[in-house]
């Protein structure tokens, strides 16, 4: 199995490399990022969001861990110089190199039945390839690889210029449904509506079947300028085309209008352009039921805020789209 611990880490191959060498069955693969704001300053003695720490340098435990981290961040995604930016596209990194590993995996079920990755939480707080930190905080790959391993996942790889939509079922039970693919522009604009009836679109029980396949050269797009949303029944995902640092994202204010109601914050999230991997904290202790998520143009987001605190939370956000360097 491909470890980037070992040897992907090591070797420093793209993150492709997991789409293109797929096991039987993937025993362990990882890869690191920076924990929670809230870790980082328990670590710094001045409780500060410090990473160029002595207090810091003592919680990495890879000799090149930084160095790796910086590297695949230059490939795939803009390297903010801000310690909290940095950060949060830490987290990003290993979320959108994971997923590639395990969405891989899925696809060429039945050749492979199986993922473990490396790993699910920390015993002490650090820099590590944890999806879970150690006071309990999910990182970006642990939403992430909640919505990787549901039982319905819709697909989206790109190869030779075409992109490729894989329905994999892990039902007991063959579904039937229309699968609809729209291409939209960052202001909600459609411009492509690909749409496959159901009876083209059977996803198989326990299978997982390429349905479409669209040659985007046909297309009169810019891959930077876009995203894809793809929907197979009740289920939908959000896709993009290009490495993350390669987008024209606009620059976006979301508007978060928060209440209480049965103990938890109901919070409604809104743009009016496309926000990629919006990421909500606050000082608060508590857990988002949903995070680095993706906003569509002027369409409402309810998400769950839980939390034993009787202080009340000031909620701050970031986006991918703040960090461009347009």
């Amino acid at each position: 199995s491909c470890h980037t611990r070992q040897s992907c880490g090591h070797d420093a191959y793209p993150f492709e490399h997991f789409e293109e060498h797929v096991p039987r069955f993937m025993s362990e693969f990882g890869f690191q990022s920076h924990p929670s704001y809230e870790a980082i300053r328990f670590i710094n003695k001045d409780g500060t969001v410090n990473i160029q720490s002595k207090d810091y340098a003592s919680h990495q435990k890879h000799a090149r861990g930084n160095e790796l981290i910086r590297e695949y961040m230059e490939r795939d995604f803009p390297v903010p110089t801000n310690d909290e930016d940095y950060v949060y596209i830490s987290q990003l990194l290993q979320a959108y190199g994971m997923s590639k590993g395990i969405q891989a995996h899925r696809r060429a079920r039945p050749y492979n039945m199986g993922t473990l990755y490396w790993q699910l939480n920390d015993c002490w707080p650090a820099v590590s390839w944890s999806s879970i930190d150690y006071f309990g905080n999910w990182k970006a790959l642990h939403y992430q690889v909640k919505r990787d391993f549901e039982n319905i996942l819709i697909s989206n790889v790109v190869e030779n210029d075409t992109l490729k939509t894989y329905v994999v079922n892990d039902r007991l039970e063959t579904l039937q449904k229309d699968l609809e693919i729209i291409i939209k522009d960052f202001n909600g604009n459609v411009l492509v509506n690909h749409r496959i009836e159901s009876l083209h679109s059977t996803a198989l029980a326990a299978s997982s079947r390429e349905i479409s396949f669209i040659a985007l050269k046909t297309l009169n797009i810019d891959k930077s300028d876009v995203y894809v949303v793809s929907k197979f029944g009740k289920s939908e995902v959000i896709s993009i085309l290009e490495r993350p640092k390669n987008l024209n994202l606009p620059d976006t204010k979301i508007s978060i209008d928060s209440k209480k109601e049965n103990g938890q914050f109901i919070l409604t999230l809104e743009s009016h352009v496309f926000a990629k991997d919006v990421f909500l904290y606050t000082d608060v202790k508590g857990h988002f039921n949903d995070n680095f998520l993706n906003l569509e143009p002027n369409t409402k987001k309810t998400i769950l805020f839980e939390t034993e605190s009787d202080t009340v939370p000031e909620f701050k956000y970031k986006t991918l789209n703040g960090l461009m360097k347009n």
